[in-house]
């Protein structure tokens, strides 16, 4: 691990009872290369003996502890408010950070002062690129989003297409886009205080698309870098069961975002018949999720050679 003074960079982890997923992610920081001035856990009231692992294997580590639970959103706002660096890179804990990654977008953002926000490739575990740097999501991708089946169906739509932005990915150049994933968000800390900062009416879905739109209505710039990655062994991905916990705070992070970027408030008639339709299409994932846990518990168990 390289430690430079120097680098004026904080990277920041937001953890609760991940500890499995904290020490892969340190431990690809350790190897990576990376420059930094400080690595600042910030532990969401974990369970699981985060805090007493981290201090006993990565000492190297600046370690905040909330003694509950506060929420992903006021969970960044204080990590960022505590950060020491000029610039932060924010990194979900079920990442791992690829080599030269940190170096190559702090060289871009000091190169590059008209931009508010970077990250770099997102690739899940098998290396297909996760499509997070797209644009901003609209009504429709209610129907085309990033996981829906009509997507997996009907990739070549228009709508997922706008939405996705899919001929990014052959690009080998940065590129300018409307949003990035909160799996890794590379910034000056000064951004918290130009735009605001995260929305802490969310639980945790939608809250970094909200803040993109944030920058996006300040008129700033977020770019993509697809020369440098990371690995995203994301929780949420599709084709994985949802709990009921995840698919309500989905869909009530989708409205409070359409209501809050697409609607004239809450008593629009286009805010309620987004109501409708997301407590619609929630109640029946969680039905198919009930259905898709009886099927489990009703086949056989599976066959143990003797």
């Amino acid at each position: 691990m390289e430690f430079a003074p120097d680098a004026r960079l904080t990277i920041l982890i937001v953890t609760w009872n991940s500890w499995g997923d904290l020490k892969r992610l340190l431990e690809s920081i350790r190897s990576s290369g990376s420059r930094y001035s400080e690595i600042l856990v910030f532990d969401n009231g974990s369970a699981d003996g985060t805090p007493e692992r981290v201090r006993q294997q990565f000492p190297e580590v600046r370690l905040e502890c909330s003694p509950v639970n506060l929420g992903l959103p006021p969970a960044v706002n204080r990590g960022l408010q505590a950060a020491r660096g000029e610039y932060v890179m924010l990194l979900d804990v079920d990442t791992e950070v690829k080599p030269g990654t940190t170096q190559r977008l702090l060289e871009f953002m000091r190169q590059r002062p008209d931009v508010a926000l970077a990250a770099p490739r997102i690739y899940t575990p098998e290396g297909a690129i996760e499509g997070s740097a797209r644009n901003l999501p609209s009504a429709m991708n209610g129907l085309f989003g990033r996981q829906t089946l009509l997507t997996r169906l009907f990739p070549g739509n228009r709508f997922s297409r706008r939405y996705l932005a899919p001929e990014n990915h052959a690009s080998k150049e940065p590129f300018k886009v409307e949003q990035v994933s909160a799996a890794c968000m590379f910034m000056r800390r000064s951004l918290l205080d130009e735009v605001g900062p995260w929305d802490e009416g969310y639980r945790c879905y939608w809250v970094d698309s909200d803040w993109c739109a944030q920058i996006q209505k300040a008129g700033k710039s977020i770019y993509c870098l697809p020369d440098v990655g990371i690995v995203h062994h994301e929780n949420n991905r599709a084709g994985k069961k949802k709990s009921t916990w995840r698919i309500r705070h989905f869909h009530i992070g989708a409205y409070r975002f359409y209501r809050k970027h697409h609607a004239l408030g809450r008593l629009d008639p286009s805010a309620l018949f987004a109501a409708v339709a997301l407590t619609a299409r929630a109640g029946v994932m969680l039905a198919l999720n009930e259905f898709k846990s009886s099927a489990t518990s009703a086949s056989p168990p599976p066959h143990k050679a003797a």
